[in-house]
Parts: C-alpha cells; structure tokens; sequence
C-alpha cells in the first residue's frame, strides 16, 4: 500500500513500481511459481518451505488440541517457539529425506517441559512434587502431597487457584486430536485450604492410543479472585504458567515431573558420567539415558527455574533432543537437552 511522505513523494508500491524511502523507483519483480516448484537452485527452499509449513502444521495441532488449557497461559511468542520445537522434531528424522521428514513418535520427547508462557513457570509458582504418568488409555497426575498455603506462589490479588491438567492424543499424519477427558478435576480452591493427600486426577481417552499417535499432557495453574461470591480470573498472562510435563509416542517413553526412571544420575553441586557434566547446587539432580555413540561435539545447556538460572550441563551433541529429567529444591521436571531449558 502506497503512502504519500510529501507534496510529490511516494513510498511503497504503486501498480507495478516500487517507490524506495531514498527517493528510487524500480519496477515489482513478477513472481514465477514455475521457477520456484522446478528449478534445480531452489531445491533447497523448496525443502526447507515444506518442512517449516509441516512444523506449523504440527504446532498449530498441538495448540488446537489443547485450546482450553493454552487460552489463559501463553505469551505472544508461543506459536512461532512451538513451531521451533517442532521444526527440531522434525529435523530428528533419520528415516526420509531432506522435504519429506516427518514427526515421529520415537523423537517427540524433546518437546517435554515446553513452557507455553515464558512468563511465568510451573517452578515459578508450584513447589509441590508430582508425578505424570500413561497407562492404556489414561494419562494420570499424582500428588503425594499438596498444601496450598505453602506450596503455591500465588500473584497480589489472589485468593483462589486451578489447577489445570489435561491431555490430548494426536496424529500428525491425518492431523487429527482427541481430547482427553478429566472427570474429576480439583476445581478452584481457596489458597487457605486444606491440605491434600494422595489425590490422583485421571485423564481418559476413549481408547489407548495407537502406534500411529502421540500423547501429549500439561499441567499448569490459573488464579483468581473471590469477590461476591464470584470469582474473577486474574488476566494476566504472566501468573498462569502451563507446561508439557507428559508426552508419549511410537517407539518413545513419555514421562512428567519424576516419571521416567533413567539409567544415569548426576547429584550437584559437580558431578559427571558419560559425557555429562552437572554444575548445579547441593542436592539437585540430574538423570538422562547414557549414549555411547553419536556425536562428541561439546555443547553447553543452561536450565532456568522461574526465570532464574539454577543450574548448568556441558554435555556431548549426541544427546541433543534426548529426555531428562532435573530435580531443583524438592521439585522435578522433564525436558530435553537443548541450549536453554525452562522451567
């Protein structure tokens, strides 16, 4: 759209021209869609435009399928990082080619721990421990132990919370999603409530998935505030953190916060095995899967727990994309290896 800068300036573009902010003219360049779907130059655009358009296809899948949840809990670059992480996931593909590669369950592993809003982490404002774990058809979140008043970081203005649990099952190729249902969900409670013991919340899916599917569950936390009996969502996208703490695919091993039992075990404030190293404080932990083949590459991972960093890993690029899991004073959580991880 063509807008006038003075008496006879031009800026922008005009039918076929082109009017630069230095005063220069030149004409549109006409767009040749034979070129680009046939010449041997563009290969590698034409590979990299299919694998990115598949990227934002799976994330806008994810995000569909667990709209709800995701409606209070995201920053405004939520859908251009989940693509990013999707895009990696592709990336992981080791079975077709450059253009067709393809989200495969044995890879979707290292989208455990996204954080859907950077605002605010689940270790920002919860600081009780958990568990999530997949069984048939259920994906199930378990608390040992839960005492609001101690163990939730409310935002001023707060006098109630939600905890938000759900899961949805996905097929990438067909693009299709079922949502789990969650029959008993805690609900909203004051922040002053009883504590909670031994509470398990079940999210059901009308049958067990599929080799062909990946699961996916998020846990997270609204808050509000009681006034009249009625109670008001805080809007404020930075309080309301919401995070994949289960995914389970084809071939893969999903696990939440303390779900997945791994082989190796690292305990700060220094410690190291098999091409790992952890610089974290006295009495955190690290687990991971040792891997004595792939790349030997130094790489450097930061880990960030409500916005602060707690903890730093130096490992080999072999281990790039692969689930962990990372203990922080009494807290557990999943992610996967990557140059910055938060929680």
């Amino acid at each position: 759209m063509a807008s006038q800068t003075g008496i006879l300036g031009l800026q922008g573009t005009v039918g076929g021209l082109v009017f630069a902010k230095d005063g220069s003219v030149r004409q549109k360049p006409a767009s040749n869609k034979a070129a680009f779907t046939s010449s041997a130059s563009l290969a590698r655009t034409r590979e990299n435009a299919s694998e990115f358009g598949r990227a934002a296809s799976g994330g806008k899948l994810i995000r569909d399928s667990l709209r709800a949840l995701i409606a209070a809990a995201s920053d405004r670059r939520m859908v251009s990082r989940l693509t990013q992480k999707v895009r990696a996931v592709i990336a992981m593909d080791t079975v077709n080619g450059r253009g067709t590669r393809l989200v495969q369950g044995d890879n979707v592993a290292s989208l455990l721990g996204f954080n859907f809003n950077l605002g605010a982490g689940i270790g920002q404002n919860v600081f009780f421990q958990y568990t999530v774990a997949g069984s048939g058809a259920n994906v199930t979140l378990h608390i040992p132990s839960l005492a609001p008043i101690s163990d939730i970081a409310p935002p001023q203005g707060a006098t109630h919370f939600e905890l938000l649990f759900g899961a949805s099952l996905m097929n990438f190729a067909t693009g299709t999603y079922t949502q789990a249902t969650v029959a008993a969900p805690l609900g909203v409670l004051a922040l002053n409530s009883a504590t909670i013991s031994n509470r398990d919340v079940v999210a059901a899916f009308p049958a067990a998935p599929t080799v062909d599917e990946v699961v996916v569950g998020v846990l997270g936390i609204n808050f509000y505030q009681q006034l009249n009996g009625q109670y008001y969502p805080l809007n404020n996208n930075s309080t309301n953190p919401l995070a994949i703490e289960y995914i389970a695919g084809s071939g893969s091993v999903g696990g939440g916060s303390g779900n997945v039992a791994y082989n190796t075990n690292l305990t700060g404030p220094n410690d190291n095995a098999q091409g790992v190293t952890l610089a974290a404080s006295a009495g955190d932990g690290f687990g991971f899967d040792a891997l004595t083949t792939g790349g030997s590459a130094p790489a450097n991972m930061d880990i960030n727990v409500g916005g602060a960093q707690v903890a730093s890993v130096a490992y080999l690029d072999r281990y790039n994309g692969k689930a962990f899991s990372f203990t922080h004073a009494g807290v557990a959580h999943t992610g996967a290896f990557a140059a910055t991880v938060n929680f």
